[in-house]
């Protein structure tokens, strides 16, 4: 109620109510706006730097001696999802700033933890972590990116490790150097052995290679030898046997052993010879008691001519049985055609 122009006590309390309201409503409609602002320059991605303050790493060879590292890197990111990200960012308070410092929170602790185990699980010295660089990011990749995308909403377009320093100062590091400098040292000398004894056992494979060729070549030598003696030997008696064999045809006698003692076998006959064939035979020959031979088919007919082969004179060959008189042997039967037979002895 209005009273000579001045309002009641009451409509003044309401107004300046409604105007609180007003400048409250106003202010947060600010805020909102604010936010919405940062958001949507997330959607065109982001570049947030991390570092991680010096942290001890031990070498999977020498547990005793902590190194100290720090790790600096940079992180992109982008919203692509922008109602994903602020179902899960639900914040009053969220802006770019604060979400910024929850990110490289989160990244270092994750980067911290990746570059702590890189040495045990993935066999890396402490002191090559600095030029392990690239080996690092791709661990910090693939540990890294799914856990942030899920935590926070995002899509991480990379992670990179920029930077990893070991603290050379450090006692560790100067202790590990030391170690690891005299175990370089001796295992160079333990190459340098057994690269030598290498060499060695080369040498007396080599030599002991040469040794067996010349074994081999001394005893070719000496069989060849041995077998041109042989043929030597062997040339010399023949030719010895030849000459004896022509003086025994010349002589046309020749000692044969005795026959050992036979059962008695029908005799064996033979086929006339055709006209101009000269039958292949050897014979002994019984004469004056001795046994001589053995003789051929032309050597036989000198004897018949010379009359030391009858009727009545034993002979034998292979495969008979005994002696028998030429004159029973179907075979010599030519020798003796043309020749008068013997005369029977005088009673």
């Amino acid at each position: 109620m209005k009273i000579f122009g001045f309002s009641s006590k009451k409509e003044v309390e309401e107004k300046e109510r409604l105007a609180r309201q007003s400048g409250r409503e106003a202010g947060r409609q600010s805020v909102l706006q604010g936010q919405q602002s940062d958001l949507s320059n997330l959607a065109k991605g982001s570049q947030v730097p991390f570092a991680v303050p010096f942290f001890d790493v031990f070498d999977p060879r020498f547990e005793n001696f902590a190194v100290p590292v720090a790790v600096d890197g940079m992180i992109v990111y982008a919203v692509e999802d922008i109602a994903r990200f602020n179902s899960i960012n639900k914040s009053q308070n969220m802006n770019d700033g604060v979400f910024q410092q929850k990110l490289k929170g989160q990244v270092t602790k994750y980067v911290k933890s990746v570059v702590t185990n890189a040495p045990m699980d993935n066999h890396i010295q402490v002191l090559q972590l600095e030029r392990k660089i690239v080996e690092i990011s791709e661990l910090v990749q693939q540990y890294v990116t799914p856990k942030i995308e899920s935590l926070f909403g995002i899509n991480v377009r990379s992670i990179d490790i920029i930077e990893i320093r070991a603290d050379h100062d450090s006692r560790g590091y100067r202790e590990l150097k030391a170690v690891t400098t005299e175990l370089e040292a001796d295992s160079l000398t333990r190459r340098q052995e057994m690269s030598l004894g290498g060499q060695e056992e080369m040498q007396r494979i080599q030599l002991e290679h040469q040794r067996e060729t010349m074994r081999i070549q001394r005893e070719e030598l000496q069989r060849a030898s041995r077998l041109q003696t042989e043929t030597n030997f062997m040339g010399a008696h023949q030719a010895d046997l030849n000459a004896a064999a022509q003086v025994a045809q010349a002589q046309g006698r020749m000692f044969a052993p005795q026959m050992p003692d036979v059962p008695p076998m029908p005799g064996m006959g033979g086929v006339p010879p055709m006209p101009g064939f000269v039958p292949q035979v050897s014979y002994m020959v019984g004469i004056n008691g001795q046994q001589m031979g053995p003789y051929n088919w032309n050597q036989l007919q000198q004897l018949v001519l010379q009359g030391e082969l009858t009727h009545q004179t034993y002979v034998w060959k292979q495969g008979m049985p005994q002696w028998q008189l030429a004159g029973e042997v179907q075979e010599l039967t030519p020798l003796f055609q043309g020749s008068a037979p013997q005369m029977p002895p005088m009673p």
